[in-house]
């Protein structure tokens, strides 16, 4: 699946369609998923100055890693996308600040290739409905107790100091 986005945003075009899921290889490192494809709906204008700029959204329902539990959890990512588009890391650099930027040197570019970064930063940290149930939350908790009770050690940091000092 490819797109020209300077063609797409001569004619303020706009692209749907679905992606298949084995063209986003960082993506599948992070989840898993039974989905075949990634739907996604984009259009593509110009910005007052006359940039790319590339607007809508992914999503798509996957397995997401419980970082308490590390069990897997369904839900869907959903990526709203707001990005302008330029040929040269100078232009990317300068425009950095005010929006995100994607560099392309080839037209057309692959449409996983504009949106996966998008999809990665969509993934949720917190995915478990209940996190009170999560089985690794009385480990949490115990860890936290166990830190806050100070120990003799951390009571007097420098008792020690002084025999060091005079030897």
């Amino acid at each position: 699946m490819k797109v020209s986005p300077r063609d797409f945003a001569r004619k303020n075009r706009r692209w749907r369609g679905e992606v298949p899921t084995t063209s986003f290889d960082r993506l599948m490192n992070e989840i898993t998923t039974d989905s075949k494809s990634v739907e996604v709906d984009l259009a593509f204008t110009h910005d007052e100055n006359n940039l790319i700029r590339m607007q809508g959204h992914a999503s798509v329902i996957a397995g997401v890693a419980c970082h308490r539990c590390a069990e897997s959890v369904e839900t869907t990512i959903h990526a709203d996308i707001d990005a302008r588009i330029v040929e040269s890391d100078e232009t990317a650099r300068q425009l950095a600040q005010d929006s995100d930027v994607i560099v392309i040197e080839d037209n057309p570019v692959a449409v996983s290739e504009l949106i996966e970064d998008d999809l990665i930063l969509s993934i949720p940290w917190r995915v478990c409905e209940n996190e009170k149930n999560c089985r690794n939350l009385k480990n949490d908790a115990a860890a936290e107790t166990q830190d806050e009770k100070p120990s003799e050690s951390s009571q007097k940091p420098f008792a020690n100091l002084r025999e060091l000092l005079n030897r």
